[in-house]
């Protein structure tokens, strides 16, 4: 052993031993009175429920560009420091001020600051995060401690000095942990030591290896593809002049007018908000973006040119909705009770009665008839596409797609991954359109497609209100993803194990979530 190597061991020593963790002896009445009146230690001071709501009343400020308005409510409305958001065992999944819940609120909250997604949908995805990784955490630590997974106190000293916390140039230093308040070094200590059991339980879990059979069994599978290619029958292809037919028999539907729209949940707002417009005191744009809750608020409430059927579809009563089509330029209505909320809204431009010469109003009616009346396509479509399967088996498939003017979409080679495994690829990843990658998703499918002969048109295959004309391309060795899988399967194989074994204890019965009805009462304070 080297000169060094004693200088670094001693070193270390060192550095533990400025770690002390032993708790500070009691003092007695008979030890020096004076003494201790000369010093006159500051009285710890007890963390009240006040106290604590106050805390986090300002350490949330930091996310309050996204939500401010439900944390408010939050932290106004409830006079506990505790809620309870699940259960996993016998342990309560609850967040309090500092205990591992919070501290995960607050490191998603940190991740989505700046986000210019809706406010509600951040406050769901910051606490949904911080709940399920706690479920997760509060289940790995149950078991660690019942096999008896402790983290030893040397384990701990070398976790904070490795911790960069009280760093010096990039090493650590004496006098800046010494420099440290109590309460810090206490709450880096107890950070570390409740996390110790929790990753050792989870590394062990992504160490497992594999067999070298099971590695090469993956690969094998991995290195065979088959590439596809394929042509779809959507409605739009339904005979214009039927579809034409059609809006001629239900005109009101498909008349269409140019509005604006604002949104809002509280009845008493949109009616003050409905007459300030009328007396002049705001513009229609203006109270649209300040107030209005929809996706058209920032752009003054402008939503474009509508088909009648589309707008009567926000509107709790449809007799509402009709006083739009009489409306004339410039008209403001409402407001009026729609799905969930109070709408106001502007005709920028009345009611006109459909073109049915024009590409995109033909396009509107077939997909109405697709959705309302799926009777009336599904029997053309069914038709025309063993029309075009025979005439593919005339000539080919790239032939079909050019005479009637289809996208004939190309598929690489792509392995059989029935169960999806994440080891390898899947048609979701190689297919551009994702039609036959839909279609795939039933095992039935996809082993049609799998083992059916090379170079071979299948019959038309349903996907939603479509059709796919499916030819099986040529089978294909990819050696590079086999090598690929084998070099990787054990750190593959580690992580899949982590995820299993997470995935496991959440939907275990020992865990009981009441996330959803808690968010709501507690964090959204509805």
């Amino acid at each position: 052993m080297s000169d060094n190597d004693n200088t670094q061991d001693t070193k270390a020593s060192e550095e533990s031993k400025v770690l002390s963790f032993d708790k500070q002896k009691p003092t007695t009445e008979s030890k020096a009175p004076k003494k201790q009146a000369k010093q006159k230690p500051k009285q710890k001071q007890k963390i009240t429920i006040g106290w604590a709501l106050g805390m986090l009343i300002l350490i949330l400020i930091a996310i309050s560009f996204v939500a401010a308005p439900a944390l408010e409510a939050f932290i106004g409305k409830r006079s506990s420091s505790s809620f309870v958001f699940g259960k996993y065992g016998k342990e309560n999944i609850s967040y309090a001020y500092g205990n591992h819940f919070y501290n995960q609120v607050q490191n998603y909250a940190d991740q989505y600051k700046g986000s210019s997604t809706d406010g509600t949908q951040v406050l769901y995805q910051i606490w949904k995060g911080a709940y399920d990784s706690t479920v997760i955490y509060t289940a790995v630590n149950q078991l660690a401690k019942k096999a008896g997974i402790i983290a030893s106190d040397e384990a701990v000293r070398r976790a904070i000095i490795n911790s960069g916390v009280y760093d010096k140039d990039g090493k650590f230093d004496v006098e800046t942990y010494q420099k440290a308040s109590t309460d810090a070094k206490n709450n880096l200590e107890t950070q570390i030591r409740s996390s110790f059991p929790y990753q050792i339980v989870v590394d062990d879990i992504g160490s497992v290896l594999s067999s070298k059979a099971e590695a090469g069994y993956v690969a094998s599978l991995a290195e065979k593809g088959r590439s596809f290619n394929y042509v779809v029958l959507s409605p739009t292809l339904y005979p214009d002049e039927a579809a034409a037919r059609y809006a001629l028999e239900h005109e009101e539907l498909f008349t269409t007018l140019d509005i604006s729209v604002i949104s809002l949940t509280d009845e008493e707002l949109a009616l003050s908000l409905s007459k300030d417009i009328l007396l002049g005191v705001t513009t229609f744009e203006e109270a649209a973006e300040a107030h209005s809750l929809d996706s058209f608020a920032s752009a003054g409430g402008a939503v474009g040119r509508l088909f009648y059927y589309a707008i009567e579809n926000n509107f709790t009563n449809p007799s509402d909705a009709a006083l739009l089509l009489s409306a004339k330029d410039g008209d403001l209505l409402g407001p009026f009770e729609s799905q969930g909320a109070w709408t106001i809204w502007r005709v920028n431009s009345h009611a006109t009665a459909p073109d049915y010469t024009d590409e995109a109003t033909l396009y509107g009616i077939k997909a109405y008839i697709a959705a309302h009346e799926s009777e009336m396509i599904e029997p053309w479509l069914d038709e025309f596409a063993e029309q075009l399967k025979a005439e593919a088996m005339e000539t080919s498939l790239d032939e079909v797609a050019l005479s009637h003017d289809l996208d004939l979409i190309s598929v690489s080679s792509t392995p059989y991954n029935a169960a999806q495994s994440s080891y390898m690829a899947d048609l979701s990843y190689t297919d551009p359109a994702g039609m036959l990658s839909q279609a795939a998703s039933s095992s039935a499918v996809a082993l049609t497609l799998y083992t059916s002969a090379e170079e071979t048109l299948l019959d038309p295959i349903k996907v939603g209100s479509s059709l796919i004309l499916v030819e099986t391309g040529t089978d294909e060795k990819d050696e590079g993803m086999g090598s690929y899988i084998t070099m990787f399967y054990d750190y593959l194989s580690g992580s899949q194990n982590q995820q299993d074994f997470t995935q496991a204890l959440y939907t275990s019965e020992n865990h009981q979530n009441d996330f959803l009805s808690t968010f709501f009462s507690v964090v959204l304070g509805q």
